[in-house]
């Protein structure tokens, strides 16, 4: 089958040379040219896979791009949606289908372009990092869930879970919604962890942060359900949101270092949002992952004092106006 890949960074490149490695015809789209130029020249090498030798693939920048499309990955930041669809609007043909790889609740705006019945959504619960072009870093494994915008099971969501089988274990949901949001909820640690300097697994083990993040989970659980969003537990990660929010803290804090458990042995140990912001010098998802739970809980009148605060604080620390330190966290306490 002959598959877009647009975005070629972590996800992108390492969903991408998995497919072309089970023999599907991929091209990569990525707008950073001298990347498109390395993987032109010499393959996509992503250590962890294949042997740690590059794979073969097209790679075309944005304004090259021809249609009609078929099946697309649509891997890029948040950020990068609506540009992306600006790009690809032209190209959508008869059998275009838009696969959302990405953070946050994008498949609304993609929708908004092609109409719902264009778009699948996808839960991508394991990482990668961009290390230089022509150089992905697999991170580590995690399933990933795929289904209709509408709950529908098709024939469709057979065919696509078949292929992103080659990538990560897939399975097919009729709440992926459901999922989505409880990936935006657990995604206020991983911006959290961008405002300091403890990996993942150390920042999970310390006891002060544990209340912090409780709260910053409840908060999100009940955008959620104000929102009416049923949530599905990670379970690749320990995080039942709903479940958890509600134990007592003496039940609930402990289960944080299962959590951490679930990191031991990735080579990935600091989240996508702390790269962005200590290695990649760029602004984070932060109003793609956290923004949602603001704005739903906002037009319901549920207060989000925590989530409201770390989004400043991520700010101050994207802009340089804030060191990065694990302090930064528990400049929250005072709001529980």
């Amino acid at each position: 089958m002959n598959i877009t890949v647009y975005g070629a960074g972590a996800i992108g490149g390492i969903a991408g040379a998995r497919v072309a490695l089970a023999g599907h015809d991929v091209t990569f789209v990525d707008k950073a040219q001298e990347h498109v130029d390395a993987i032109n020249r010499r393959g996509l090498l992503v250590s962890g896979v294949n042997d740690d030798q590059p794979v073969k693939a097209k790679a075309l920048s944005p304004d090259r791009l021809q249609g009609p499309l078929g099946l697309v990955f649509l891997c890029t930041k948040a950020q990068d949606t609506v540009a992306s669809m600006d790009a690809i609007l032209p190209h959508v043909g008869p059998q275009t289908t838009i696969v959302s790889l990405q953070n946050g609740l994008n498949e609304e705006v993609i929708a908004g372009y092609v109409g719902p019945e264009r778009v699948i959504g996808c839960l991508v619960n394991w990482g990668g990092d961009y290390i230089e072009p022509g150089h992905i870093q697999y991170g580590g494994p995690g399933p990933m869930r795929v289904g209709e915008l509408d709950g529908s099971l098709t024939e469709r969501l057979s065919d696509i879970r078949d292929i992103l089988n080659h990538v990560e274990p897939t399975t097919i949901t009729g709440n992926i919604f459901g999922y989505l949001w409880s990936k935006i909820i657990w995604g206020c640690f991983f911006i959290g962890n961008a405002l300091g300097t403890a990996t993942v697994t150390d920042m999970l083990r310390e006891p002060r942060n544990g209340p912090v993040l409780l709260a910053l989970f409840r908060e999100g659980v009940l955008a959620a359900e104000g929102a009416g969003i049923t949530l599905e537990p990670l379970n690749e990660h320990n995080f039942d949101a709903p479940k958890l929010v509600r134990l007592p803290p003496q039940d609930a804090l402990p289960i944080f270092n299962s959590m951490a458990d679930c990191f031991e042995g990735h080579v990935k140990v600091y989240s996508g949002p702390w790269r962005d912001v200590a290695v990649r010098k760029r602004p984070t998802e932060v109003d793609y992952i956290i923004g949602p739970i603001v704005q739903k809980a906002r037009e319901r009148g549920i207060p989000t004092p925590l989530n409201d605060r770390l989004i400043e604080l991520v700010r101050e620390v994207e802009q340089g106006r804030r060191p990065q330190s694990d302090a930064n966290l528990l400049e929250l306490e005072p709001l529980l």
